[in-house]
């Protein structure tokens, strides 16, 4: 997973964090140097409306990230991430293809960024991609992505802040024909609440001793909401809106893509130990499913197959030391 903040659309109570921290002023706490998350995820099989056949997907994740630089002001961060999707089943796609298959993704980059003093911020990141149907010489492709950030602090020490970024990525899923997409923020805090309100998305989150809610408003919405019930032991709810893409081996166009898109509702329980250890199990429906294939996401929706509801169940975790 991609982890500077424009890439985080599709924000759940992991990547809210994330997006929290990307331009915090603070520098990273001393006893960690290591971030690393993983999601296993199985999606049960369910039919094409059309009557084509039916479909099942699996998908596996691994990312980590190390503290490679710690100066007075200057943090480097070297990420890494690999990540397996498996679709299975005999539906075609409405032009005749098979969308049946393993699908890989894969991503190394770096993050640099500098605490200036008074809530000021600069930094930059990069990451080399590589994704689609192996083997790399047939559906794989390589590509990148690249981010400059700052933050201006605003308000008594900065508490507050400005948040302005400029994002390249030419295969994004949403605004897939703008390869460069600007962030224009406003960041603060007030008592429990904690704001991010620009464009092109924006975030509300609230924490409360025994609460978290969050909410993101954009392109990828969602909400969350969690309880802690007794010590470590949490209970919590999701519902997001999610799309995914893919390259398959055999496209008719190199720039076309595999889409899925879909609403999922779920609920599990958490074993949180601070923001430094957590682990999830939930569970939960998709619903509004399409599956489509076109180099234009919202024509790969609007004419791909509409998939019945299906469950699924997932288990994941993220850890820093």
């Amino acid at each position: 997973m991609r982890v500077l903040p424009l890439l985080c659309l599709c924000a759940a109570a992991g990547a809210v964090e994330e997006l929290f921290t990307a331009f915090s002023p603070r520098p990273t706490p001393p006893d960690m140097s290591w971030r690393l998350a993983g999601e296993l995820r199985g999606q049960g099989e369910a039919d094409d409306r059309d009557g084509s056949g039916s479909l099942a997907f699996d998908h596996e994740m691994l990312a980590g990230s190390w503290l490679g630089l710690r100066g007075e002001h200057d943090e480097g961060w070297l990420n890494v991430r690999a990540s397996r999707t498996g679709i299975d089943g005999d539906a075609v796609l409405p032009g005749g293809a098979s969308p049946d298959g393993e699908y890989l993704d894969a991503g190394l980059g770096a993050m640099w960024k500098r605490q200036l003093g008074g809530g000021n911020v600069v930094g930059a990141s990069a990451t080399a991609t590589c994704d689609g149907q192996p083997a790399i010489s047939e559906g794989m492709e390589w590509g990148g992505t690249a981010t400059a950030f700052t933050r201006i602090g605003l308000g008594a020490e900065g508490e507050d802040g400005l948040l302005l970024a400029l994002n390249y990525d030419a295969d994004r899923v949403f605004f897939g024909n703008v390869p460069v997409l600007p962030l224009v923020a406003w960041q603060g805090m007030r008592g429990p609440w904690m704001l991010l309100l620009g464009v092109p998305f924006s975030v509300i989150a609230y924490r409360a001793e025994a609460w978290r809610v969050n909410a993101v408003l954009g392109p990828l919405p969602s909400l969350s909401a969690e309880h802690r019930i007794d010590g470590p032991w949490h209970v919590f709810g999701e519902a997001k809106w999610n799309r995914q893409q893919w390259r398959r081996a055999d496209r008719t166009r190199n720039d076309d893509r595999l889409e899925l898109s879909q609403w999922e509702w779920s609920g599990g329980v958490r074993l949180g130990f601070g923001p430094m250890i957590q682990f999830d199990a939930l569970a939960g429906i998709a619903t509004a499913r399409r599956l489509g294939e076109d180099e234009d996401s919202a024509d790969a929706r609007r004419d791909g197959m509409a998939l019945e509801a299906a469950p699924f169940a997932a288990l994941r975790g993220r850890i820093a030391f």
